[in-house]
């Protein structure tokens, strides 16, 4: 029995394949995997074995210096028509970029699990429905269609009125439409396939995926003891691309995949993400298996709650991201798959109890007005990053303050772990380029691509999309064949695809090389309206290894934009810069007033960066006082007269 089929591309430059596991969309399916569409022969050969491919990708791998292999997983609602044409695609981009094509010992392998269209479970929703829920569905719809007539004949009613009496109707009625509803709430949520996706992604496409590496390390391995070779080989690198509920798919294997009993454990809560230092894992984290390391991980509209950022306790994200070198995260606000599907189909399994949690990584937004490389310290890294109706930092402080509240016993708040700083934002919101390698890349043939870029945040670095919008883009992807693509634009846009496969595929110095610097990767993100926020952990990383020009200032919480963006002198005669406003003592509403007044000063009183603004924060805090009316400004950080940075954040506590 065959658990996987295998396909290589004809007449790419860099090796690339398919791997596809076998499992059935339904666990009764009697007719034999469908065999590979037309259309695509000319691109792709079946290979007869699927064993033969494992063994070419470790020959391909054993051919270059520093051999990489590189992994694309998507995501739900992905039958395999639509999977071979994605990777198809990524694999013509991976071709056309030189910068790429030209690496030895790269391999590109594009992994499908069993994944069905949306819909297609409908042919089977009566046949697999529980009994008990079949009766009730057709009691329900014989109350319905007996009690149609007493509203819409006359004289029916009157004979019924006799039996049931007018309340007795309406309950009757009732209770028929309440139960049909309910089971044909059950039967399009099958119908979606959200909840039978997330089902075969865990059961088939996390072990398949297990088995489908290990395999080509146990290859790797053996060809290594076969060859006559006397000097050290070198690890192969690993690195993965995720997208939508792919991104589950790659932190669950890899959290399998890493050693559980390779960190010691003294205390029952010495436990994930919280644990102390001292018991964390020791360097090197990112080895698996006899010949992998882990290099890069790049999720592209993660399906998985942004709670797992902060969260101090075990979770699938903490343990795989912190074996990656880098991470990147690739996001829009407008992306209604997540915001609105899965939100929903997520409100009856996600532990929350309020709408402001549960939000999934893929609506991660940057507050800031510009385009390009933003310029922020770390201490403002979370309160620059928000996630459906708060920034991280609140996020964090929520659920600080309720774990405070739900311990027994006091106890030493856990370092925070530093997951969000591990990822480098790219916020594709007001994304704009076009989508045919053949066209010029003028601005007459930018599309919006993931949202209609209405750039809402122009004026207000807060602003967010409003709620009609969210209805129209939702409209859009739904009835017009997804335009905008609010969920897979990012495998469609030529810049977007250029920074997904590069930083996959050589990794963010190199790709900052390609792009001839960081202040060139700004300009170009900027021109296509692209907010990106480098990783401060990856700042570090650069600078200890010697390989960042010009070295960072001494002093710098993080690096900035200006340090890699074009430096302009200020005018002359420009404004006198604008000092942080004393707000101790005055109601919310003003201090919100005045801190707007001086945000508009500051504004013009900066000279601009490219890929930089200036900006000013209110970030409030609200406290017990006793004595003290509510709203009332209690403290302030930075203090009055404190000059304004080119991004300065002001946090006040405010009476409750």
């Amino acid at each position: 029995m065959d658990f996987f089929r295998a396909y290589k591309a004809k007449g790419t430059a860099t090796s690339t394949y398919f791997i596809e596991s076998t499992a059935p969309d339904n666990v009764d399916d009697e007719a034999p995997p469908s065999d590979l569409p037309p259309e695509y022969a000319p691109h792709l050969e079946k290979m007869d074995d699927s064993e033969k491919a494992v063994k070419q990708i470790a020959e391909d791998l054993g051919k270059g210096q520093n051999p990489n292999l590189v992994v694309m997983v998507h995501g739900f609602n992905n039958p395999e028509p639509n999977v071979l044409r994605m990777y198809m695609s990524a694999a013509l981009a991976i071709g056309r970029d030189p910068q790429i094509s030209s690496r030895e010992g790269l391999v590109c392998v594009g992994y499908r699990w069993p994944s069905e269209n949306m819909g297609a479970p409908r042919r089977g929703a009566r046949d697999a429905l529980p009994t008990l829920a079949g009766w009730i569905l057709t009691l329900g719809i014989l109350v319905v269609v007996i009690s149609l007539p007493f509203y819409f004949i006359p004289g029916t009613a009157n004979v019924v009125l006799n039996w049931l009496g007018r309340l007795g109707e309406h309950v009757f009625t009732l209770i028929g439409w309440t139960a049909a509803g309910l089971m044909l709430m059950a039967v399009l949520l099958r119908i979606i396939v959200y909840f039978r996706d997330n089902y075969r992604a865990s059961n088939y496409g996390i072990p398949d995926l297990i088995q489908v590496i290990r395999a080509i390390d146990a290859e790797i391995m053996r060809q290594r003891e076969q060859s006559s070779r006397t000097e050290p080989w070198p690890r192969v690198q690993l690195s993965f691309i995720g997208h939508s509920m792919g991104g589950f798919v790659v932190t669950n294997a890899i959290r399998t995949l890493s050693d559980v009993f390779a960190v010691p454990v003294d205390a029952l809560n010495s436990y994930g993400a919280g644990s102390p230092p001292a018991l964390r894992p020791e360097p090197p984290l990112n080895l698996i298996g006899k010949t992998f390391e882990l290099k890069r991980f790049v999720l592209a509209s993660p399906d998985i709650p942004a709670e797992t950022l902060l969260s101090t306790r075990g979770n699938f994200l903490a343990s795989a991201l912190s074996r990656f070198d880098e991470a990147y995260l690739f996001s829009n606000e407008g992306d209604e798959v997540l915001r609105q599907i899965s939100t929903l189909a997520n409100y009856f399994v996600f532990p929350a109890k309020s709408k402001n949690h549960g939000f999934r990584l893929g609506n991660v937004e940057i507050l800031s007005r510009s385009f390009g490389m933003i310029d922020v310290n770390e201490q403002d890294y979370l309160r620059v990053l928000r996630i459906g109706n708060l920034t991280l930092q609140e996020l964090y402080d929520t659920l600080e303050d309720a774990r405070e509240k739900r311990l027994v016993t006091a106890a030493a708040a856990p370092e925070q772990a530093p997951l969000p700083k591990r990822f480098t934002y790219f916020d594709c919101t007001d994304y704009i380029d076009r989508d045919n390698p053949d066209t010029p890349d003028t601005r007459n043939n930018w599309l919006a691509l993931l949202t209609f870029a209405r750039w809402r945040k122009e004026y207000d670095a807060e602003a967010r999309l409003k709620w009609y919008s969210h209805l129209h883009l939702l409209f859009a992807y739904v009835v017009h064949h997804q335009k905008p693509n609010v969920h897979g634009g990012y495998f469609e846009g030529m810049l977007s695809q250029e920074l997904i496969y590069r930083l996959a595929c050589l990794g963010y110095d190199d790709t900052v090389r390609a792009y001839g610097g960081e202040a060139a990767v700004g300009e170009a993100c900027a021109q296509k309206q692209i907010r990106m926020l480098v990783s401060p952990m990856l700042w570090s990383n650069r600078r200890a290894n010697a390989s960042v020009e010009p070295p960072r200032p001494a002093g710098e919480p993080t690096r900035t934009a200006r340090q890699a963006a074009p430096q302009r002198a200020p005018q002359a005669g420009a404004p006198t810069p604008q000092v942080v406003p004393d707000l101790v003592g005055k109601s919310i509403v003003t201090a919100r007033d005045e801190v707007a007044v001086v945000r508009e000063r500051h504004m013009e009183a900066t000279p601009p960066v490219s890929g930089v603004e200036p900006q000013v924060l209110l970030l409030e805090i609200t406290r017990p006082a006793d004595g003290k009316p509510a709203g009332e400004v209690l403290s302030q950080t930075p203090p009055a007269g404190s000059p304004l940075a080119q991004r300065t954040s002001i946090e006040v506590v405010i009476a409750k």
